[in-house]
């Protein structure tokens, strides 16, 4: 009797660790399939949109430093 409570239980463990491991598997499987993909190509978007931002940012400081200069030209 003990005998085989002891094997269904060693058989159900067994199954919900197949279980287990099938989900974790599935889990890692939609994060590299789906997931990372999606955040790689925001962090880039966003890496895109920063460089042009700084490169605007340089070319309003330069404008600004091409008036001062004629400014200074007139007087």
């Amino acid at each position: 009797m003990l005998d085989k409570i002891h094997l269904y239980t060693v058989r159900t463990l067994i199954g919900i660790t197949v279980v287990g491991c099938a989900t974790l598997g599935f889990q890692i499987y939609n994060y590299y399939k789906y997931v990372r993909p999606v955040r790689l190509e925001e962090k880039r978007l966003m890496r895109e949109e920063e460089i042009a931002l700084e490169q605007s940012e340089k070319e309003l400081e330069l404008l600004r430093r091409q008036r001062e200069a004629e400014e200074m030209t007139k007087y």
